[in-house]
């Protein structure tokens, strides 16, 4: 571009300075963007991001923190995807609630897609008491759920094994008129055909012990394999595979 005499404009001092953070030439992205404002081009929020994000997938956390500071600094302000960066590099709850807490403060609300991370990132670390605090929160911020929102809670539980609060929230999805994912619908299927089964049987084995106790002998009329059927105590053998950025069990 030199040689032919054009001088790059923001968009291409973005995109290469998101180029060398992605690299991890961290010190030659904050050089060049020195060098873009010595050229009369000032750097802008997307500026910032194009280096913010790349630094926090790399975890350069202090880096990153530094350009957020600089940032501020300027008097530029955040977006939803400068937050969304940090969210994804964060590690406790204590963290999160606390960059909500901020990002709110200033001026920046959590949209679907930032429910929808985060719920995903508290399933991850079987902090379930989080999930529900943000997904009655996302209500009383008059967020609606979406069809992504229930698949990743539902998908998230029913890994947790909560599998009677999955398909709580898989029939309210369903009666949203929102499609469920097909590997989780089938699922979801199995398991209440076989709780239904499995009901059954106990329900028999009670009548059983029941009609023994009358008749003096408790332990004639046990099924000597009922144990054995009912799946509810069996532990589960089969893996877990992942499908399209979801993780489910081997059939």
């Amino acid at each position: 571009m030199k040689e032919l005499g054009i001088e790059p404009d923001r968009k291409v001092y973005n995109a290469v300075i998101h180029a060398l953070a992605k690299g991890k030439l961290v010190n030659e992205a904050f050089n060049l963007m020195k060098t873009m404002e010595e050229k009369g081009v000032a750097p802008n929020i997307v500026t910032y991001n194009s280096l913010i994000k790349p630094l926090c997938k790399t975890r350069k956390v202090g880096e990153a923190k530094g350009a957020f500071d600089d940032m501020l600094k300027r008097g530029l302000s955040p977006t939803i995807r400068t937050y969304h960066a940090f969210f994804r590099i964060l590690r406790t709850g204590e963290e999160v609630f606390a960059l909500l807490e901020k990002m709110r403060k200033m001026g920046c609300q959590p949209t679907n897609d930032t429910y929808i991370m985060l719920i995903r990132k508290f399933c991850r670390w079987r902090q379930l008491e989080n999930v529900f605090k943000l997904w009655d929160e996302m209500s009383e911020n008059g967020i609606s759920p979406d069809r992504s929102s229930y698949i990743v809670l539902i998908h998230g539980l029913f890994l947790n094994g909560k599998l009677d609060a999955a398909h709580k929230y898989y029939t309210e999805m369903k009666e949203k008129q929102l499609l469920p994912e097909p590997k989780i619908d089938e699922m979801l299927q199995t398991w209440l055909s076989n709780k239904q089964i499995a009901e059954g049987q106990m329900t028999e084995l009670t009548g059983n012990q029941l009609d023994c106790g009358h008749s003096g002998d408790q332990t004639r009329g046990i099924p000597k394999r009922s144990h054995e059927r009912n799946f509810l105590r069996q532990p589960e053998t089969r893996k877990v595979v992942r499908e399209r950025g979801f993780s489910f069990w081997e059939p």
